[in-house]
């Protein structure tokens, strides 16, 4: 049955191949399938980028198009998660490509821009378009921005000893994957020792968070407070909240 398999898939790849046979390139097709919810990359993006590293399709034989080759190239431009390239019958080339999806918005200590990805990669900022997201900004060493890629686990470890961008992605995940917080927490600055301070949508506080440790309790207990505590003093009474420390709230009155 497998001797049997192969042989017919090397008779289909010969069919194609021979389909191709004197079939000229008449042009390239370039589809962006999430077009409508972000633009992060263009059509002439990608044509400008193949342009660097390939020879213009139109006018070559099919069959020595190097699809292989400008699937890689595309692969590797940042904001581009996925992209697939074939050739259809009447002799066009058609490029189509997934764009990243940005989650936090990252604003270096040198006020270099950039973006990440749920999965951590690194999308250099398109000022064409500007996503509704997170914004992370403060003490952020300016060496991550050229990272391909930030990991939960660490990438490399921050200037503290520990893996502050792998902080920064954990808890800027964590804000984006629940719906109340994506909704009030507008934005999150990193101090020099570390820690973070977050910034609601609702209410003037200041959130000491302190360091991405024990994250998940910190926010049971910023939810608790919002749900059992404000609802008697109002929103505005505090000016600093406190979620640094274990089992307890701080909260400074103005």
């Amino acid at each position: 049955m497998l001797l049997f398999l192969t042989a017919y898939f090397v008779v289909v790849l010969g069919f194609v191949r021979k389909q191709y046979d004197g079939v000229l390139c008449n042009g390239m097709e370039i589809v962006v399938r999430d077009s409508l919810e972000r633009v992060l990359v263009t059509s002439a993006d990608v044509k400008n980028l193949l342009r660097l590293d390939h020879p213009e399709p139109a006018g070559m034989p099919v069959s020595e198009i190097d699809m292989a080759g400008i699937e890689e190239s595309l692969n590797d431009f940042p904001a581009i998660s996925n992209a697939q390239v074939y050739a259809n019958v009447q002799g066009r080339l058609i490029v189509e490509l997934s764009q990243r999806s940005p989650v936090l918005r990252i604003e270096d200590r040198n006020h270099q821009h950039y973006y990440l990805d749920a999965e951590g990669y690194v999308i250099p900022a398109n000022f064409d378009y500007t996503p509704h997201v997170l914004h992370i900004n403060g003490e952020i060493p300016g060496k991550y921005r050229k990272e391909k890629r930030i990991m939960v686990t660490g990438a490399s470890p921050g200037e503290n000893g520990h893996t502050l961008m792998g902080d920064v992605l954990k808890m800027g995940r964590y804000i984006h994957e629940h719906p109340f917080w994506r909704s009030q927490i507008v934005q999150i600055y990193v101090r020099k020792n570390g820690e973070f301070e977050l910034i609601p949508r609702v209410g003037s506080q200041i959130i000491y968070f302190g360091s991405a440790e024990r994250m998940e309790n910190k926010f049971f207990k910023l939810i608790t407070l919002y749900q059992e505590g404000f609802t008697h003093t109002g929103w505005n009474q505090y000016e600093i909240i406190n979620l640094k420390y274990t089992n307890q709230v701080i909260c400074t009155k103005r």
